[in-house]
């Protein structure tokens, strides 16, 4: 399942979530094989889900092995980080595939491209992953000359990294009494959402940074910042700079 399939005929990408009512009906009642999924190009099917969600997945008999569907508030999330930024101005797109100079594959979440043609990267992640995993594909974007930050509930995810991050710098703890619990290589959003299957709206706020450089921001807000490269690392934090300069 996911948020975009292609025209056969055109090859124009089209969304599940930015379909009026007549486009979604017209995707309903497209002939099998007039939408195809990304990257397998097998024929699309238009769904709703049992909560309302719009998606398109893989018409049966597909003999390959199918992604992973994510889970209900990933897919919110990510179409809501989507909505902020195309809100905001900025050119953003779901479910976009990159490849960095050496060839390592990627498919952003959100990506998202300043004004400059700079492109920025929205990773979503409700599953727990290991410390070295985030620091692998955050590499691997900027590899590719993408900026990248994640977004992530607070509990388990973001908890269990800031664990791990703590656990690498005990020696910088014993010397100088300063708790680590973040790093340079991860620019860390987080959300107090506790289910897969949970959505609050309103969304809780994102918190960006700790201490007295806590930020407490809308989605919107923190999207933008981002945009703006208001992450600003100074160990042993993030902080989120407020320059003029970044207005």
């Amino acid at each position: 399942m996911g948020q975009i399939a292609y025209d056969s005929v055109t090859g124009a990408i089209v969304e599940a979530f930015s379909a009026t009512d007549a486009e979604w009906a017209a995707f309903i009642r497209a002939p099998k094989g007039g939408l195809v999924m990304p990257f397998t190009r097998w024929p699309a099917v238009a769904k709703t889900s049992i909560r309302g969600l719009r998606f398109f997945a893989h018409y049966s008999g597909y003999p390959g092995i199918l992604p992973t569907p994510e889970s209900y508030n990933h897919t919110r999330l990510k179409i809501d980080v989507v909505r902020s930024l195309r809100a905001l101005g900025y050119v953003a797109n779901v479910e976009v595939a990159g490849s960095s100079p050496i060839g390592e594959s990627w498919i952003a979440d959100v990506l998202a491209e300043e004004p400059n043609g700079a492109k920025v990267a929205f990773e979503i992640q409700f599953s727990s992953q290991h410390l070295k995993d985030f620091r692998a594909r955050t590499e691997r974007y900027q590899r590719s000359g993408v900026r990248v930050c994640w977004i992530m509930p607070e509990r388990p995810v973001a908890h269990r990294i800031m664990k791990a991050i703590h656990q690498e710098n005990l020696d910088y703890y014993r010397a100088h009494g300063v708790i680590v619990v973040d790093c340079a290589d991860i620019i860390p959003f987080t959300i107090a959402i506790v289910g897969k299957d949970e959505y609050p709206e309103p969304l809780p706020p994102i918190r960006f940074g700790r201490g007295q450089h806590t930020q407490r921001l809308s989605l919107a807000e923190a999207v933008h910042g981002m945009m703006l490269g208001r992450p600003t690392w100074e160990m042993p934090n993030w902080k989120w700079e407020q320059s003029d300069l970044l207005v």
